[in-house]
């Protein structure tokens, strides 16, 4: 079942305090837009149950953007609000974000972005193929983009 993306936020920012490496909106956005993807391809289930859309900059979960706006480009000192009874991550899914941690976790969230705006992938396809100004980004796209990432990493290895 599908997480709120606050609780989602909630596991990554505890990791970023555990290992003492910051994070502001922007990076936590596109964190939690990889392991959604990730998540997509590896549990075939969608992680978060909030859409993800194509702003200009870059893919973003609405409700995300606004638990953290204040912060604008400094770390977040807190966690998100979760209402009584929210999920949270099962042992699989922390297993998949401890994961997607050790992998991103020392790029920047600029890095991180210039990742998730690359021509050919869901952010791309979804503002190029719609009339609205921040379209949702259907999953399907978010799948055939991680598709496409674990592949080119495996080829990459041979």
């Amino acid at each position: 079942m599908a997480l709120d993306v606050n609780a989602v936020a909630n596991s990554i920012l505890q990791k970023g305090q555990r290992d003492a490496v910051p994070l502001d909106p922007m990076k936590l956005q596109k964190l939690v837009y990889l392991a959604h993807g990730w998540h997509l391809l590896f549990l075939q289930n969608p992680l978060i149950a909030q859409d993800v859309e194509a702003w200009n900059y870059g893919p973003v979960i609405p409700k995300l953007y606004r638990e953290f706006k204040e912060f604008k480009a400094a770390p977040i000192t807190r966690t998100a609000s979760l209402l009584p009874g929210t999920l949270t991550t099962s042992p699989l899914e922390e297993a998949l974000l401890e994961s997607v941690w050790a992998t991103y976790k020392d790029k920047s969230g600029i890095y991180l972005s210039m990742l998730t705006h690359e021509p050919g992938y869901a952010w791309d396809l979804a503002r190029r193929e719609s009339k609205w100004y921040s379209p949702v980004i259907p999953n399907e796209l978010i799948l055939d983009e991680f598709t496409r990432r674990h592949q080119a990493a495996a080829a990459a290895t041979r």
